[in-house]
């Protein structure tokens, strides 16, 4: 039966069940939306010249000049009349209608769907630019929010919103788990397990079964055990070793002994009585629903597991202590770009933690292999290799690089100075070492984590690590030995002082440092200092960091001045240096005058006046 109920149920559903549908606002027959209200306010179908909206209107809060309308109709043979002119009768000349009015002040897509058969409808999809009358048909299908804001707004700024709402997703989690009272070290665990038993068929269907069933009630210790039982098919049908597998399966056997498994009630922190216990299948289906979608996003989904980690580690004070502090996504691609990261190179990170750098490298380089498959098998398998001390921590990267498409590289648990696993490291033949070690060595331990990784690499080969900047300033005698043993086997051609809140929330000043392997630094060589502290970056409330759309730019510029090996004021310098020398641009990089403005000496002069007031009876007594 012909029923535009039935139309609207799939437009609703398909929308409603994207992963970023948060991002998007989702008005049914109205918008109370200033500009679009205005648009609309003659564009009555019947040409009354009152108002009219079309069934849905979907916008966007991060693009305020887009919009989405989509008309729908019953029988798909009311899709598209012969001459256009009937917006009333047919699905296409309505949503043309409404897009003419909307394009006075919007980018608008038109979308066009009819029929009352889901499997049969009629698609037609339209766009027209902002003050132009010339539109253009584009896709017969409806597709994922993400892709309309990547046709409204760009890649960029589909990124952008699509990171956004990770992020929030991963805050919402963090605060669940916290009224619930689990432990900040605990929740990287739960997700990552949950998010890997998802790729199993079998447990997303027995859950489902269990969740519904009347002879099997879902107990918090049943799906706990549904869950091992996936990971453990997953890593079955991924062929993964067994040294692996047991590693694994033992850090996410630590599920079944918490409370979350084993109580039939549970307590909130603000509630006066306990609940039923179905805290495991909730997330279950939350995570399958909201970020799940997004890992099978291919490229677009590759480090959604990282972005969760990162958000978890932002609530988790004890990993301060641990100097646990993971890598930004936009910095560990910078470092491949740092490194000209080529199609052939075998990539190593000494100290991988979830395995951010080893993701970032692997999408690079299959992105480099194109359309050979069988390079990117060989990337997969032979060109991806990391060293991982904690347990949890290899666990993550494990599962991090499965669910970004690999589970076949080369990730080891264990010390990455043990001889027997440098010998391994060496067998492999890398060329290139990323690493951000544990910053609560010490800055002579964090050099020697570089010194170390630079002795597996071939020679020629470059590394780039992110240390704290005292590694590169220390006056210490143990940081200094350990800087005249890294000159004096290896070349050091670059030191970049990052943003000071680049860790945020985590307070780190930190710099990378860029090596050429066994080749001895020169005597006279200038190295390269660059002062690059702003990315583009901005710290927005309860998200973080968030790039406002200039980082893509900034990188392109600060490649180009340390590729070039540019001075430019304000921004690098070139300097010969020693080991018992500062390495930073901050210790010889000349002021750009030319950036000094009335506001800095303003704010000069009320510092000065502010250090006076304070320090006045101070000075004066010390005077006496």
């Amino acid at each position: 039966m012909k029923n535009e109920r039935i139309t609207e149920d799939f437009v609703r559903d398909h929308f409603k069940n994207d992963p970023l549908f948060g991002a998007v606002r989702f008005d049914e027959q109205k918008t109370s939306i200033t500009k679009a209200k205005s648009c609309l306010s003659k564009a009555s179908k019947s040409m009354t010249g009152k108002s009219g909206f079309p069934e849905f209107i979907v916008s966007f809060p991060a693009l305020p000049d887009d919009i989405i309308v989509i008309e729908c109709k019953a029988d798909a043979k009311a899709h598209r009349s012969k001459l256009g002119d009937d917006p009333c009768g047919y699905a296409v000349d309505g949503a043309l209608h409404y897009s003419a009015f909307l394009a006075q002040e919007y980018n608008v897509i038109s979308i066009a769907v009819s029929g009352s058969d889901p499997k049969n409808l009629k698609i037609s999809s339209f766009y027209q630019k902002q003050n132009e009358t010339e539109v253009t048909e584009e896709d017969e299908k409806l597709i994922g929010i993400f892709s309309y804001i990547e046709r409204l707004g760009g890649g960029a700024q589909a990124h952008n919103i699509e990171s956004t709402e990770i992020t929030k997703t991963a805050i919402d989690l963090n605060n669940d788990f916290d009224d619930y009272s689990i432990a900040e070290y605990e929740r990287c665990t739960i997700v990552s397990a949950i998010l890997l038993a998802l790729h199993n068929p079998a447990f997303k269907s027995s859950y489902k079964k269990m969740a519904s069933s009347k002879e099997m009630t879902p107990t918090p210790e049943r799906v706990a055990k549904l869950i091992i039982t996936g990971i453990g098919n997953v890593l079955e049908d991924n062929e993964i070793d067994a040294e692996r597998v047991k590693s694994m399966l033992g850090e996410f056997q630590k599920i079944r002994n918490h409370d979350i498994a084993k109580s039939e009630k549970i307590k909130r922190k603000k509630a006066a009585a306990e609940d039923d216990n179905y805290v495991l299948r909730n997330l279950i289906e939350r995570l399958e629903k909201s970020i799940l979608p997004l890992i099978s996003m291919g490229e677009k989904g590759y480090d959604v597991l990282g972005r969760f980690y990162r958000e978890f580690i932002r609530y988790a004070g004890s990993d301060k202590k641990t100097g646990l502090v993971l890598t930004p996504q936009h910095i560990t691609e910078f470092c491949g770009d740092l490194v000209n990261l080529n199609v052939n190179d075998v990539v190593y990170d000494s100290c991988c933690g979830t395995g951010g750098f080893l993701i970032a490298s692997m999408k690079r380089l299959i992105g480099l292999a194109g359309n050979d498959e069988i390079k990117k098998g060989e990337i997969k398998k032979n060109q991806l290799i990391g060293i991982e001390k904690r347990t949890d921590m290899f666990t993550f990267a494990c599962s991090n690089m499965m669910m970004s498409g690999d589970g076949k590289s080369h990730i080891y648990r264990g010390d990455s100075f043990s001889p027997d696993n440098t010998t391994i490291i060496k067998a492999l033949k890398p060329t290139v070492a990323f690493l951000n070690p544990p910053y609560n060595v010490g800055e002579d331990g964090q050099l020697a984590f570089i010194e170390s990784a630079l002795s597996c690499l071939q020679p020629g080969g470059r590394c780039a690590a992110i240390v704290q900047m005292s590694c590169a300033t220390s006056t210490g005698a143990a940081a200094i030995l350990v800087r005249e043993r890294l000159l004096k086997a290896h070349k050091l051609t670059g030191v970049f002082s990052m943003p000071d809140d680049l860790f945020h929330p985590v307070g780190v000043i930190t710099c990378i440092m860029v090596f050429e392997a066994h080749s001895p630094h020169p005597v006279g060589y200038k190295t390269f200092f660059g002062y690059y502290k702003d990315d583009g970056f901005r710290k927005t409330k309860h998200i973080g960091r968030v790039n406002k759309g200039q980082w893509d730019a900034i990188r392109a510029g600060w490649l180009s001045t340390y590729i070039n090996r540019e001075t430019q004021a304000g921004l690098s310098v070139m300097k010969v240096v020693s080991a018992s020398d500062e390495w930073c641009a901050e210790a010889y990089m000349a002021t750009d005058y030319s950036k000094i403005d009335q506001t800095d000496f303003e704010k000069a002069v009320r510092d000065y006046a502010v250090y006076r007031l304070l320090n006045l009876g101070t000075i004066e007594g010390a005077a006496q």
